[in-house]
């Protein structure tokens, strides 16, 4: 089972999971102009979803004289939603309930799959 996310996290998760390219930290605060925490926050978010294993290294972008990591979700939302205990709220807020069930037939786990399908009906 997954952690849950902060309020935080959940703010970069999105941005992760609506993108279609990898993100650095730079480009993850630059699309963020709601965001509840400082600039400075974002390296420890990212550690913390890493940690939690939401998110991973995708890639390295040259900036200056280094080299900026860039991150992208190691899960889609409804993997997310499956694997974290997800409540009635956030299974309504799935794409669709198709691609959710999708995502459990891609699991062996047979606990996580009876949860799941017990909480969809």
């Amino acid at each position: 089972m997954i952690e849950y996310m902060t309020k935080s996290e959940r703010q970069v998760m999105e941005l992760l999971w609506n993108s279609d390219q990898p993100l650095s930290c730079t480009e993850i605060v630059a699309l963020s102009p709601n965001k509840t925490w400082k600039d400075s926050y974002i390296h420890s978010l990212i550690k913390s979803l890493m940690r939690k294993g939401i998110v991973k290294i995708e890639g390295f972008e040259p900036v200056s004289r280094s080299y900026a990591r860039k991150f992208a979700p190691k899960i889609n939302y409804n993997e997310y939603v499956l694997l974290s205990g997800y409540s009635e709220e956030e299974i309504k807020n799935t794409d669709s309930m198709i691609d959710l069930i999708k995502t459990i037939a891609g699991y062996s786990d047979t606990d996580h799959i009876r949860k799941a399908i017990t909480n969809l009906i």
